[in-house]
């Protein structure tokens, strides 16, 4: 494995992939990355591992491996951005540890990048717990878009990173991932991107999202919290773009998420439902912040089969029930 800055050759797609403790499935992720028939390296981030994941790697004899020593406690984004940095080529994908490639993953995606001239491409994902058994289909809980896709990316993220092929210089024109958010960072990446650039969609699964119990997103308030700072942060730097009222109604919308995701934890966290619902109509007003509820609702009830079953692999499964009172109530 190589550590040094320079690799034979300019690869066309750098690969990054931050980790910590990436065990027991980091050595299975690297591996679909190498499979890749596109030329790439691999920008493998470490921070802080302490699982053997380092050595698990370094242990994988190929020269597209290149190893970056993150500062203590980096987070994610800042990872990414350090990688980024160093990267050699033209194009950035962003891999997890947790997650599998399929092996034409960016042979497909380089194609339609071809195709379409489009700065951003994703595609859908499987979702598998932590033996690999397939709990569902991600972009089924959604309805995705490509070319122009800002008015959909407020009302929910579908793009998932681990899925985006995206140009070296529109990465580098937004300076990248914002630094100050841990878990929503590539959502503010997506919406901002949005704005200035098309994106193309390949309907098929390519990445096996894989869920268990060190999932950023199973902190279900940490990312409900960081998604209403990224529409603050909107608000006050993209307006004129996005539109006040199209932002306000977005950020009541993840409000009244974050409500109905308390209710569904019991009735010990009825209060603090409560309180999300407030801020939620205070954030767009009475009559837009409750119809934003039906939208809330309609998502919720769509999405619940397969949040269920993500949350159970995560190991916190809420209590569907509670839904019905927590409707009620509202």
């Amino acid at each position: 494995m190589s550590t040094t800055p320079r690799l034979p050759g300019r690869p066309l797609v750098s690969v990054i992939m931050p980790c910590r403790n990436g065990m027991p499935f980091v050595r299975h992720a690297v591996e679909r990355v190498l499979a890749q028939k596109a030329p790439l390296e691999l920008l493998f981030v470490n921070v802080d591992s302490s699982d053997g994941s380092l050595q698990e790697v370094s242990a994988i004899d190929d020269d597209r491996i290149r190893v970056i020593e993150a500062p203590t406690g980096t987070a994610p984004g800042p990872a990414r951005n350090l990688a980024a940095s160093r990267a050699q080529g033209d194009v950035l994908a962003f891999a997890d540890v947790a997650d599998l490639w399929r092996p034409d993953k960016l042979e497909r995606q380089l194609r339609l990048r071809s195709e379409t001239g489009a700065a951003l491409v994703y595609s859908d994902c499987r979702v598998i717990d932590g033996a690999g058994r397939v709990l569902g289909a991600y972009l089924s809980r959604h309805r995705p878009k490509e070319g122009t896709i800002t008015k959909r990316l407020l009302k929910e993220n579908f793009v998932r990173l681990s899925t985006v092929l995206v140009d070296r210089a529109a990465f580098e024109c937004l300076g990248g991932f914002h630094e100050d958010f841990h878990v929503a960072c590539d959502y503010l990446f997506a919406i901002r991107l949005s704005l200035r650039a098309s994106f193309a969609l390949d309907p098929e699964a390519l990445v096996d999202y894989r869920i268990h119990d060190r999932n950023l997103t199973a902190d279900f308030r940490r990312t409900y919290a960081e998604n209403v700072r990224v529409f603050d942060l909107l608000l006050a730097d993209e307006a004129a773009s996005l539109g006040a009222t199209h932002l306000r109604r977005a950020r009541s919308l993840v409000l009244w998420r974050w409500a109905i995701r308390e209710g569904m934890a019991g009735p010990a966290n009825w209060t603090e439902a409560c309180r999300r619902a407030g801020q939620a109509v205070r954030s767009a007003g009475l009559v837009t912040g409750v119809g934003t509820l039906a939208a809330a609702l309609r998502g919720g009830l769509r999405n619940l089969p397969l949040r269920m079953r993500m949350d159970r692999a995560r190991g916190t499964l809420v209590q569907a029930p509670s839904l019905r009172a927590l409707t009620a109530a509202a």
